[in-house]
């Protein structure tokens, strides 16, 4: 992805998508007939049987894999009015589909079209449109590349469906479609398991357990057995019943001290009433006598510690590693290039108290943009231990980045091995992965140390995606992996081909990026890593780079402001009484209590929250009064998608 976040950006569009890039070796059947899903002449062996072609679109013999045929698309003009192919299928409302094609590409471009790619729409009875999945996209000049995506759940109300295997508007030159396939897609019952410890090491203190669950309708959980074992003290092997089991989770926690010293290990089974085993996951706990000394670790608060000391990380994407003055005078911490600085680029930064996370992101055998010399993965272990070896022990590297985006079959051993590579090579410093395929967030638990998702909705979505996002991901890994989450600081005139002058491309405003900065926050991101600052200095949509700058740094001057707040770890009272629309969080700092709220709607509202602990008074930080009602209770009015933070004392 040369353009990094920005190429899977051009994927979502108007919409909002899921998508999977693969390039797995395996052949599919060409038609299928299970749980409700009906298509045809997926293979384009009886011609355009049951497809509907537009212009560019053809069907023809011997351009499909071995010789076969193809659906073929061919077109020299840009301005070609926009169509697609289809065909009409049927799918189970909700029940999950996985979808995939072969794809070959001859030429196709220009560069910032998204490709050939695959989706699946569907919509109501009266015809409306209520959605769709779509996968990543191939152009230039490729080889036969399987593509693949899984659906969401299907909505009740969809009532027609459509498989669209197309090329995004405004492509120029050749794109071959074969094989097609679209069938059922069953996660495993039991997911994987983890601990709250990082790195699954701890010298003592409770450890919570949790195993991401998927049990099917024929099951109730409460007649299956969820059973933990580990190595006790003694060496012995101890097996416990799971203290929490639901449709979603299972849940068991210990003291670090109950466990075997060294490394051991924790599993988990999932029983059936009649005594089977349904699923099972395990992991390596290392309990140590004294905890090894890191220069950036994760703590208990899933705080980042940099130096024994805590850090909020705060910084923005970059497209080249070049030495930019406007940055380090900014008010940000940390800084991601696509690009990685050389040693003096590492030192630039650091003089100037700004930390690097370092991309390795693209370091995979036959990633789009590996470097050449990668061609296996030994071959890529050489070449991240050559730049682990240049800069681990260097003060300003903070975290390595290794997944911009990939999910999927073909990808999590590679990015499991690669996390243990890190984890072993540099135990400094923790792993970094941004995906925005929410629906595989589980399945990529094994693959990093720090997550954190990319929520857009400027200008196509309302604003309370980032809330979304931000709490469906804090959920997935059940509060107990940090969130460096990855705010909208961009246009999308740089990425789109359609209109890219219009209204509909700009630059979130003042306001709408200090709403989903705190948002993120409201909802438990532990750093804010803003896209970016290189799509800012291309000026697309017209805003002049002055303006969205100072525009940024405002943003992050203030969320600055409060680092000792956000970081802050003394106890805080809880908060009952808000809707679901709003986000709320708690700190206490030497003795002040502080109340961030954010109401994430495109409409004023109020609320009236409850304090555990009695107060004294309320004062705005920022945002709208509040309104004391009674020594437990204020009642807070707050205009659309508005931020506001409160001490209470």
């Amino acid at each position: 992805m040369a353009t990094g976040k920005a190429f899977c950006g051009t994927a979502r569009k108007a919409l909002l998508v899921t998508s999977v890039l693969l390039a797995c070796p395996r052949m599919v059947s060409a038609d299928v007939g299970d749980r409700g899903a009906r298509a045809v002449n997926l293979d384009f062996e009886r011609g355009g049987e049951g497809w509907w072609l537009p212009p560019a679109y053809s069907v023809a013999k011997g351009f499909g894999m071995n010789g076969t045929s193809a659906l073929v698309y061919k077109n020299a003009d840009p301005k070609l009015p926009y169509a697609f192919p289809s065909q009409k299928i049927r799918l189970e409302p909700g029940q999950t589909y996985r979808f995939s094609a072969w794809i070959r590409t001859e030429g196709l471009g220009p560069a910032n079209v998204h490709g050939a790619t695959l989706g699946i729409e569907w919509s109501d009875v009266n015809g409306r449109h209520l959605g769709g999945s779509y996968t990543g996209g191939l152009k230039g000049t490729t080889d036969w590349t399987r593509i693949e995506g899984v659906t969401t759940a299907i909505p009740e109300k969809a009532a027609s469906f459509r498989f669209i295997p197309y090329c995004s508007p405004g492509c120029v030159g050749k794109a071959y479609f074969d094989d097609l396939e679209v069938a059922p897609y069953e996660k495993p019952i039991v997911e994987h398991l983890l601990s709250s410890a990082y790195r699954n090491t701890a010298d003592s203190g409770r450890i919570e357990f949790r195993v991401g669950l998927a049990v099917p309708k024929k099951h109730s959980p409460e007649e299956l057995n969820a059973e933990f074992s580990y190595e006790t003290s003694d060496g012995s092997r101890k097996t416990v019943l799971a203290q929490g089991l639901s449709r979603d989770e299972s849940r068991f926690s210990l003291a670090a001290e109950e466990l075997k010293l060294g490394r051991s290990v924790v599993a988990f089974r999932l029983r059936a009433p009649d005594g089977s085993v349904l699923g099972a996951a395990k992991l390596s706990f290392n309990h140590v006598a004294k905890m090894p000394s890191r220069r950036v670790w994760i703590d208990e608060y899933r705080r980042t510690i940099v130096d024994g000391k805590p850090f909020f990380p705060l910084g923005m994407y970059t497209g080249s590693a070049s030495r930019r003055a406007e940055y380090v005078k900014g008010p940000f911490n940390c800084i991601m290039p696509y690009q990685a600085p050389d040693a003096v680029g590492m030192d630039f930064y650091w003089t100037n108290g700004v930390m690097v996370i370092y991309s390795v992101k693209d370091v995979y055998a036959g990633a789009k943009h590996t470097p050449k010399s990668v061609t296996s993965e030994d071959a890529a272990d050489s070449y991240v231990q050559a730049k682990v070896d240049a800069f681990k022990n260097h003060p300003g590297l903070l975290a390595w980045y290794v997944n911009d985006e990939l999910v999927g079959d073909g990808w999590y051993g590679m990015l499991t091995r690669r996390r243990e590579f890190l984890e072993r090579a540099d135990p400094d410093h923790p792993t970094w992965a941004v995906i925005y395929q929410l629906q595989f967030l589980r399945e990529m638990t094994p693959t990093f140390d720090v997550i954190g998702t990319d929520p857009y909705p400027v200008p196509d979505k309302p604003l309370s995606m980032v809330t979304d996002w931000t709490r469906k991901t804090d959920h997935a890994y059940f509060g107990l992996r940090p969130m460096w989450q990855v705010p909208q600081a961009f246009d999308w005139g740089g990425y789109r081909t359609e209109h890219p002058g219009s209204p509909q491309n700009r630059m979130p405003t003042v306001d709408e990026m200090r709403s989903m900065s705190w948002q993120c926050i409201a909802s438990g991101a532990n750093g804010l890593v803003y896209y970016s600052f290189s799509a800012i200095q291309k000026e697309s949509h017209g805003l002049p780079f002055a303006k969205a700058w100072a525009d940024i740094c405002k943003v992050g001057e203030e969320v600055r402001r409060y680092f000792p707040v956000l970081l802050s770890v003394e106890p805080a009272p809880t908060v009952t009484g808000a809707s679901s629309a709003w986000g709320v969080r708690t700190w206490r700092k030497d003795g002040t209590t502080w109340l961030l709220v954010v109401n994430a709607q495109d409409k004023a509202d109020v609320a009236e929250l409850t304090f555990s602990d009695d107060f004294s008074d309320v004062a705005a930080e920022f945002g709208h009064a509040a309104e004391k009602t009674d020594v437990r209770t204020v009642k807070i009015s707050l205009a659309p998608n508005e931020p506001a933070l409160y001490r209470i004392r």
